[in-house]
């Protein structure tokens, strides 16, 4: 289904994309496959992707900018890599990690 609705997706030749956890329910090999077309199309045609997922190497692979949210709240936001350095964490993992614990704690 999930390859189907992107196909679907792809025929009115959008200027932005919005995708929630494109890569959830498919397998590595054809979830890589998604990526790669994802990221050809945005390179050939300048679509616009808004992605969501908890998947942080994906984001990581497929991400510009990338924004936290906290309770409807920006938390933090930029590239990976600046992200990732402002919390002092090894990767976006981690950075996610210690979000999702805070949110517990404080519930």
């Amino acid at each position: 289904m999930t390859r189907l609705t992107l196909a679907k997706a792809f025929l009115t030749e959008p200027r932005i994309l919005f995708l929630d956890e494109p890569t959830a329910s498919l397998d590595p090999d054809i979830a890589e496959k998604i990526r790669s077309l994802l990221k050809e199309e945005r390179r050939a045609s300048g679509l616009s992707i808004l992605y969501t997922s908890h998947n942080m190497r994906e984001m990581e692979e497929m991400s510009d900018r990338i924004i936290f949210l906290q309770r409807g709240r920006v938390v933090a936001e930029g590239t990976a890599r600046e992200i990732v350095d402002r919390f002092g964490k090894a990767d976006l993992e981690e950075v996610f990690l210690k979000f999702a614990r805070e949110q517990r704690q404080a519930s």
